[in-house]
């Protein structure tokens, strides 16, 4: 992820951060109850209490858990006042020995609150007849699942807790879509291992599911559901806890399953929180991006639960993650890793480390993992650096301290991308001329080792003559004179060379031969695009109009465009009335359309050369009807010569059908489509462009 990507959603969770106590939701004022704070908008504001229902009594036998009615004797007796907003009831019935719920439940349909807590409950009973319920408690008790519709219909559900069971799995759908009260939902306490987060992705704002105190080391996508990076649904805001589990890998890995592969991905959940402090997570490589974008985090703002700590490996056991150094934060490669070497994923240099320095290896391995690569081969045997598949992909070679003599040319062609290249400690006397396609800050070599030869004279063309702090040192040896010569300051003669003088004749007849090419492929050009090279002197340089034009440019013009269209055809007065004239209706332009403006009688070359005279620009409509018609080439011709020629505006090809270039009389029509300058008639970005430059 980009640094300036990262500051950027930063910047935006501050800005939602600061908007969080605006967020919340609505509470109906048709239920029982009781705002506990200043505001009751807040999701995590105590709106309901209990104390307020009438409160229903359980009939229950401990020998016979099973058996148990609710008793109808206090709500038979007082008729509630149906005008009140706490008319309803609740069950509480807790430290017993039930099993199962009343079987005479969905007798009471003005329900809205049970509590069961401490019992020896085994699931959730079927609730869907208390369409009022608002509070939920089955905390204690031994519910192993919590399957799918379970709390159907349950459209007013606001607290569920299921803490302390014995619950292994919830159902993705255990809720009910149109849900939409519900703020607190809590498991904690159980013996869930996986997680789907798809429960939580309410569409509105929520206070807290709580799943600590689980067994939790992965998330699950049962739904195969995707967030995706241009997704514009919103959820929550709220908070989920997933503290104190068994989550030991990065959760960015188990992410990607809902299409979040990068920080700009987690935009819809911006101003959530998530804590996932206490868990024995083993921060290697794999938390790269977690610790890169909490370290940016903190910075800008800070919460307690980012104070996330590291279990493992030793070096980093209860180091928070923010404070966790990058560019140690790697991964162990063993797939396609050569033997005896070792293989390290380094996501902060973005490659694979492969450390083979000094295993007495003689050439260089064969496979290699994938992705950018470091290679050390430092203090091994090899004589020769042969070409490999891999080495295409190699950022940083250390070949020091070996008995290099040779580099292949191939593979020294295969290094192009190479920021690095150490071949010091060698026997080199000669280099490859295929290690000018490598950067020259990027090599490095021994400074007495090479000898002087003709094949050197590269390395000069190469440097440019710059100082490179790499190079400047690096000497030959000449074997005229046996003296040692700096290479970036060798002349040819230095080098074993011809005269020096005989460049300037290469050099000299290179230039006459460009020159000559120049000299007789201009006029060929210029002659077979002639009309090609007019139309852009008209378009870009024929700027000015001469002086015998100035009366009439002085006139106020009573058109906007002239419109050229084929006469008598369908298609052609289609694509006019139905999309054209709205377009140009939408802009307020006024425009001239012949077959439909012109004069009763009036001669039509006439009135066309009369109507140009007034309009800004002309817009040709090109189709295989448009060039079948003479009167519309004239209309072209004409247009071309008085709006672009005189310089009284601009024409405007549209091309409304496929043509065919032998079709075409006139060159300069011809000329505009060769040169691309028409715009076409299927494409509204292109008539929305045209609109524009009018």
């Amino acid at each position: 992820m980009k640094q300036s990507a990262v500051v950027g959603v930063v910047r935006v969770w501050m800005l939602f951060s600061t908007l969080w106590a605006s967020l919340g939701q609505l509470t109906s004022r048709q239920e029982c109850v009781r705002c506990k704070c200043d505001d009751c908008s807040k999701p995590c504001c105590k709106v309901f209490s209990p104390s307020g229902l009438t409160e229903l009594s359980v009939a229950v036998n401990c020998s016979q858990p099973d058996d148990v009615i609710i008793l109808d004797t206090v709500t038979m007796a007082t008729d509630p006042d149906p005008e009140s907003q706490c008319n309803g009831h609740s069950l509480t019935h807790t430290d017993g020995c039930l099993t199962s719920t009343p079987t005479n439940l969905c007798a009471f349909p003005q329900i809205k609150a049970v509590s069961l807590r401490n019992n020896s409950l085994s699931k959730i009973p079927e609730l869907t007849c208390l369409s009022g319920l608002i509070y939920l408690d089955f905390r204690k008790n031994v519910i192993t699942t919590v399957p799918q519709d379970t709390f159907k219909g349950l459209f007013a559900l606001r607290e569920v807790y299921l803490d302390d069971n014995a619950i292994t799995y919830i159902h993705p759908l255990a809720f009910d879509p149109s849900t939409s009260m519900l703020t607190t939902f809590s498991v904690s306490g159980n013996l869930m291992t996986v997680l789907d987060p798809w429960m939580f992705l309410l569409p509105r704002p929520f206070c807290r599911f709580n799943f600590s105190h689980n067994n939790i080391a992965r998330l699950t996508n049962e739904q195969h559901f995707n967030i995706g990076r241009s997704s514009r649904a919103h959820y929550g805001p709220g908070f989920v806890d997933v503290t104190y589990n068994n989550m030991v890998m990065s959760p960015a890995d188990d992410m990607k399953q809902y299409g979040i592969y990068e920080v700009p991905d987690l935009l819809p959940f911006i101003s959530w929180g998530f804590d996932l402090r206490f868990n024995p997570f083993h921060c290697d490589c794999k938390f790269f991006k977690v610790v890169k974008f909490l370290n940016y985090v903190s910075t800008y703002l800070w919460r307690s639960y980012f104070n996330i700590t590291c279990a493992s490996p030793s070096q980093f056991r209860g180091v928070p993650m923010f404070q966790l150094p990058l560019d140690q934060l790697t991964c162990p490669v063993t797939v396609t890793c050569p033997l005896p070497c070792t293989c390290t994923q380094r996501p902060y240099y973005q490659d694979v480390l492969v450390n083979c320095s000094h295993k007495r290896l003689m050439t260089l391995p064969r496979d290699l993992p994938e992705g950018n690569l470091t290679l050390d081969m430092t203090g091994n045997a090899i004589r020769r650096l042969d070409l490999q598949n891999y080495l295409q992909r190699v950022v940083h070679l250390n070949l020091t301290a070996n008995h290099l003599f040779e580099v292949d040319q191939q593979a020294a062609l295969a290094l192009r991308h190479v920021r690095s290249l150490d071949m010091r400690g060698n026997n080199l006397h000669h280099l490859s001329t295929t290690l000018q396609v490598v950067s020259p800050d990027a090599i490095y070599l021994d400074i007495g080792t090479l000898k002087c030869t003709c094949e050197l004279e590269w390395f000069l063309h190469w440097t440019g003559r710059h100082i490179y702090e790499n190079l400047q040192k690096i000497t030959c040896l000449s074997e005229s004179d046996g003296r040692h010569v700096l290479l970036i300051n060798a002349t040819r003669r230095d080098l074993g060379c011809e005269a020096e003088d005989t460049s300037l004749s290469h050099e000299t007849w290179a230039y006459v031969i460009v020159a000559a090419a120049v000299v007789l492929i201009v006029p060929i050009l210029v002659v077979v695009f002639r009309y090609e090279l007019l139309v852009l002197y008209h378009r870009f340089f024929h700027r000015q109009p001469g002086e015998k034009y100035l009366p009439a440019l002085l006139e106020v013009p009573r058109y906007d465009i002239f419109v050229s269209t084929a006469t008598n055809s369908d298609n052609d007065a289609t694509w006019v009335s139905r999309i054209l004239l709205p377009a140009m209706d939408r802009r307020k332009l006024t425009y001239f359309v012949p077959q439909r403006d012109n004069l009763p009688g009036a001669i039509p070359m006439d009135e066309v050369v009369q109507t140009l005279r007034q309009s800004k620009c002309a817009l040709i409509l090109l189709s295989p009807d448009y060039l079948a018609q003479p009167i519309c080439c004239f209309q072209f011709r004409q247009a071309y010569d008085m709006m672009v020629k005189e310089g009284r505006g601009r024409v405007f090809v549209v091309c409304l059908q496929k043509v065919k270039r032998g079709q075409m009389q006139d060159h300069l029509l011809r000329a505009i489509l060769n040169l691309n300058m028409a715009y076409s008639g299927d494409n509204p970005d292109d008539l929305y462009n045209l609109i524009n430059l009018i």
